[in-house]
């Protein structure tokens, strides 16, 4: 062979990552400022050029917060095979055209030793393979995560969706881009805003479409929350929203009108907050359906020998405020309801349109309260009062 011709040969090889080829050198590991990692070593000419590699390789603390990379230079990823020591797959997919091989962090699980298996083809077709482990991480601290949801339930239209964690959220922009709400499986247009270092609520621009299907898809198991706090699971839930159901209270005219889907269907004499005890005004959201109820001023502070004392047994309530306004029945007021407010802050109704209600209306449908005593906005956070927001205000309270 020529001097020219050997030259050739020298400067057509190349490094490769643990080609298992008759001749090769073994699979070693190294140990690098990024961590350990697979060592390269020359092939002998002819076999494959690729170059398959990964940090991860080796590494015995994996987490979760980046999608583990498995990499190829001089070719491409055929596929790659990574099992738990119980004998359970993990998907992935290829990715950047092929050169890399990103694997699906949601099919880990905690404390636990993967072996991985790749295949790569070079330019020319010629294949090469390596083998290696690692073992994913233990978090210190757990985080969970509930809602208040219940998975497949029928909601109204202004129905937030809060989210309530058991620990602090100290990075909440890497939490809340992993919280996802679809709408009959599209994007929606809407925002999260966190409440709290413990809670966040999602509200979209407008109201829910009507009888449609809602999905939040928190794919927060292995985000580090901050203080090395992660959660263990997923949060995936769904609802239905029925029609579109608002109420408008005027307590000004003693009168509450039902409208489904733009239309009325019914209106209802009320009675509403007396002076002192003005219902709130403002724009809320029915929390809760409750047949009986036990009402006590106690609760709010007011003593048995005070004249506005009260404690009530009562049928038909529906929750729209912390404090305690509902709508609900109350065969008490029947003279007053359509002619005078004289409440201590709930909306009241007859017995049979009470009933009504009841039958007709979801947790989630809406109720404008309008034209009581009570000047305030009802942003106040007392009960579900996203809705008084205005939008861009709203989506100033997300982290991202």
């Amino acid at each position: 062979m020529s001097e020219k011709s050997t030259a050739q040969h020298t400067r057509s090889r190349r490094i490769r990552v643990g080609a298992v080829s008759a001749g090769v050198g073994a699979l070693a590991l190294g140990v690098g400022a990024c961590g350990p990692s697979l060592t390269m070593v020359s092939a002998p000419w002819g076999e494959s050029q690729a170059v398959i590699q990964s940090t991860l390789f080796g590494d015995k603390d994996v987490t979760f917060d980046k999608a583990p990379l498995i990499t190829v230079e001089n070719g491409r990823i055929t596929d790659v095979a990574v099992t738990s020591s119980d004998g359970k797959k993990v998907a992935g997919e290829a990715v950047d055209g092929g050169t890399a091989w990103k694997i699906d962090t949601s099919d880990l699980d905690f404390g636990t030793k993967y072996t991985v298996t790749a295949n790569a083809v070079d330019l020319r077709g010629k294949e090469t393979t390596a083998s290696d482990s690692f073992k994913t991480f233990v978090p210190e601290n757990e985080l969970t995560a509930t809602t208040n949801l219940t998975d497949g339930e029928t909601y109204g239209v202004g129905m937030p969706i809060i989210v309530t964690f058991s620990q602090a959220i100290q990075d909440r922009a890497a939490i809340e881009e992993k919280l996802g709400v679809t709408v009959d499986g599209a994007p929606v247009e809407g925002s999260w805003h966190w409440d709290s270092d413990t809670q966040v609520t999602y509200r979209p621009k407008e109201y829910w479409p009507a009888n449609s299907k809602v999905q939040l898809d928190a794919e927060i198991k292995g985000v580090n929350a901050g203080n090395q706090t992660y959660s263990l699971t997923n949060k995936e839930e769904d609802f239905k929203t029925g029609a579109e159901v608002v109420l408008v209270q005027d307590s000004a005219s003693h009168q509450m009108v039902v409208k489904k889907n733009g239309k009325t269907i019914r209106t209802i004499p009320t009675s509403s907050g007396k002076p002192g005890y003005d219902t709130r005004s403002g724009t809320k959201v029915i929390m809760s359906k409750e047949p009986y109820v036990v009402m006590d001023a106690a609760s709010l502070g007011v003593s048995e020998d005070d004249p506005d004392y009260y404690r009530l047994e009562v049928y038909n309530a529906m929750r729209i405020t912390w404090s305690g306004e509902y709508i609900h029945s109350a065969p008490w007021s029947l003279g007053s309801q359509g002619y005078a407010n004289v409440s201590h802050g709930c909306i009241n109704v007859s017995p049979d349109n009470a009933s009504w209600l009841m039958n007709t209306l979801n947790v989630g449908d809406v109720i404008v309260v309008k034209n009581t005593g009570d000047a305030h906005d009802g942003n106040d956070q007392n009960g579900w009062t996203q809705w008084n927001v205005p939008y861009k205000q709203w989506e100033k309270g997300s982290a991202l």
